[in-house]
């Protein structure tokens, strides 16, 4: 298994993003953030701010993550916003098929080693707390947690 990033093709990009729209509201309505009747919206509204240019948003890195020549999944990341200096992965899958085969974790090396040639010193992310498969991947690729928000139904 030899994976590689490869700069996402403009073809790819638009299938990207209109999965990502529709599974960014869908777990933002599993976690109870947003309801079903609004989370389309806001979806397509945080994905139209934060790559108003698509592919040609300046600081924004989008690739396509190959196993030869089979794209197994998809990261996007880019300059955090809160601080310049640091890289935040604002999405970041490994296709339902590819799981369990060490692709995320090998993955997430090939873009904490991009972003540091970028000139990055760290590397952040968002992980929905019910998703346990990503957290255990995400922690045992060396991230800690930074913040944590909470709520309960009442």
């Amino acid at each position: 298994m030899i994976l590689k990033l490869s700069p996402m093709k403009p073809k790819a990009f638009q299938e990207y993003i209109s999965f990502a729209v529709n599974e960014y509201a869908k777990e933002k309505i599993e976690v109870g953030s947003w309801s079903t009747k609004q989370a389309q919206q806001n979806a397509q509204m945080t994905y139209d701010r934060l790559l108003p240019k698509g592919l040609n948003t300046p600081h924004h890195f989008l690739y396509s993550i190959y196993d030869d020549t089979v794209i197994v999944g998809y990261i996007w990341f880019g300059a955090d916003n809160e601080n310049q200096s640091r890289a935040f992965i604002f999405d970041f899958e490994i296709y339902h098929d590819y799981q369990n085969n060490g692709f995320g974790s090998q993955a997430l090396k090939l873009v904490s080693n991009e972003a540091k040639k970028m000139g990055f010193d760290t590397i952040g992310l968002h992980v929905f707390g019910n998703n346990d498969k990503a957290i255990h991947v995400y922690q045992k690729s060396g991230f800690g947690i930074t913040d944590i928000k909470m709520q309960k139904k009442i």
